[in-house]
């Protein structure tokens, strides 16, 4: 497509070039008066001629050769300079970025994407929802092409300072692991690319040129990347070394200052809907007062846990009584501060005051949600002395829940490949028992034996595992149990059976390990922030340029949004 593209362009300007060929060898000799015309004429010839070519010339060198991108600056900071290859690269990335966020809301939130960014919609026609905008902002094309030449100035300040023989005096420096895994990482993103550039009938440099941003080229769009990355490093490595330097006494003092945030606390609720019928539902509809009314009847049933969990499945309306029959229903455990202040400040306020006592209990009206919430203290807000992390091996029997056409299996098919599946991990853990038990032969047990892709390389290795729900919950919660190193145990999961071996735990309580974090997150953010108020305060924008190559990259963008289909690069 693009060569077709590119052989278009060059015979348009062929055949141009030869049609004022024949028209200038068939000039004729004419008297005076037409001399003076022919004179005008010809001048004015030479005009349109010249501008004929200095267009299609620039139109060659902007479409195929791209470059005016390559050599113009769309911004500058100080004595950096921003390129408009490297502008389209942003505003490429900021869009993949859009697009990603939206699609992890889409699969954790079931459709909730395009609420943040509407991947379907064409850039230009939709508002961008952040509250921070800046001035000028209106549309997502509007934050595509006002934030690319500050995130790109920021970007190169970051590299330049992570490169410098300050941050190497400091200790940072790229490892040989890092520097191979940053390698293989865009060397897979480069490959993949060459096979979408084939698919399509592009050379590698048009199709990056294409869809990472215009001027660019897989040499340039390489060195982007390795630029990224390295910066990416400097970032965690800043927030580590950070952490580092924290002392006992600056922990202690961040908890007391802001232990209502730090704290976990756990509850009973239940809640009594004041909001309008439903569409074919046969649950009363209550007014307010009346919800009021029954939400106060349901306290004065309550006189401790048990008592809260019987007037659940007594309130409960008829189309939840099954949900409500179970005793974990109404349980919030380990909840923090800011899971419950979204759903209501003062809810919040009072279930994480420190004078809260095991079973209080007190009646909240959310608004938002046209409902009163019964709340009844479980545990009060408490510092989380869980282990921070720990480190496990794992050899999972995978027990099918679908056929080989991906068609779910029957309720019998499924209890069957579960049994299948313990008994085989039962047999597993016992060879491993009946041979050396050590964390070796588990290893090679694992390497050998595991259904999990992911781990099978590394023993079945899984490191620095912590409560952030990146793990299914029955993983996690084996792994930051109390555990001598060398315990080991099978738990059921969704996936089947794992057979666990417990490696080692942080000796840091989590609320600590957060903490730390926290101060180390603040202080990088306020090195980044500086950094970047910096450079959005002083950057000098090129306005003509940036607008030109804009208007392109939208373009493309509108396209990529209003096809069947979106793709990040």
């Amino acid at each position: 497509m693009a060569n077709n593209e590119i052989k278009t362009n060059a015979e348009i300007y062929r055949e141009q070039r030869k049609a004022r060929l024949a028209k200038a060898a068939k000039k004729k000799k004419s008297g005076k008066g037409d001399k003076i015309v022919g004179i005008i004429v010809k001048v004015i010839c030479i005009v349109l001629v010249a501008t004929v070519v200095l267009y299609g010339a620039a139109k060659m060198l902007t479409d195929v050769f791209c470059v005016p991108q390559k050599v113009l600056t769309a911004a500058t900071y100080e004595d950096e300079k921003l390129s408009v290859a490297e502008y389209n690269y942003y505003y490429m990335s900021l869009f993949n970025r859009a697009v990603s966020i939206s699609q992890q809301y889409d699969a954790q939130y079931q459709g909730y994407g395009a609420s943040y960014f509407n991947t379907s919609v064409d850039p230009a026609e939709q508002d961008y929802p952040g509250k921070d905008a800046p001035e000028g902002v209106k549309t997502w094309a509007d934050y595509f092409k006002h934030t690319a030449s500050t995130v790109g100035l920021t970007y190169k300040a970051l590299y330049n300072e992570a490169t410098s023989e300050e941050a190497k005096k400091n200790g940072f420096e790229l490892t040989e692991e890092q520097k191979t895994e940053m390698r293989k990482s865009i060397d897979e993103a480069i490959d993949q690319l060459k096979e979408n550039a084939e698919r399509d009938d592009f050379s590698i440099d048009n199709y990056i040129a294409k869809v990472c941003g215009e001027g660019l080229s897989e040499k340039s769009y390489r060195e982007l990347l390795e630029r990224d990355s390295v910066v990416s490093y400097y970032q965690e490595w800043y927030q580590e070394n950070a952490k580092a330097s924290i002392t006992k006494e600056d922990v202690d003092k961040y908890y007391a200052d802001n232990r209502a945030d730090i704290d976990i606390a756990s509850i009973r609720y239940f809640t009594v809907s004041y909001a309008e019928a439903t569409e074919g539902s046969t649950d009363p509809v209550y007014t307010k007062d009346q919800a009021k009314a029954r939400a106060n009847q349901f306290v004065a049933k309550v006189t401790d846990e048990a008592s809260f969990i019987a007037a659940a499945k007594e309130f409960a309306p008829a189309s939840l009584k099954s949900t409500y029959a179970e005793d974990s229903a109404t349980l919030g455990e380990n909840l923090t501060k800011p899971n419950i202040i979204n759903l209501s400040e003062e809810f919040a306020n009072w279930m994480f005051d420190a004078k809260r006592t095991v079973g209080e209990i007190s009646v909240f009206d959310v608004e938002d949600h046209k409902a009163y919430y019964i709340a009844y203290i479980v545990t009060p807000a408490h510092k989380d002395t869980q282990v921070a992390s720990a480190d496990v091996r794992h050899i999972l029997v995978q027990a099918e829940t679908t056929d080989a056409d991906g068609k779910e299996l029957s309720d019998a098919e499924v209890t069957k490949n579960f049994a299948t599946a313990k008994t085989e991990a039962d047999k597993i853990l016992a060879e491993w028992k009946a041979g050396e038990a050590t964390e070796d032969s588990f290893a090679k047990l694992a390497t050998e034996k595991t259904d999990d892709t992911g781990s099978k390389e590394t023993g079945g290795l899984y490191e620095d595992i912590k409560n952030d729900g990146q793990y299914v919950p029955e993983f996690t919660e084996w792994a930051l149990a109390s555990h001598k190193v060398g315990d080991t145990g099978i738990i059921k999961t969704d996936y089947g059976y794992h057979i666990m071996y417990f490696v080692g735990a942080d000796n840091m309580q989590k609320w600590e390990s957060d903490v730390r974090s926290t101060i180390a997150s603040e202080d990088f953010d306020t090195h980044f922030n500086g950094i970047t108020d910096a450079i959005t305060e002083k950057t000098e924008r090129n306005d003509v340029i940036v607008d030109f190559f804009a208007k392109r990259t939208a373009k493309v963008v509108s396209r990529y949004t209003t096809s069947s289909t979106t793709t990040t690069y």
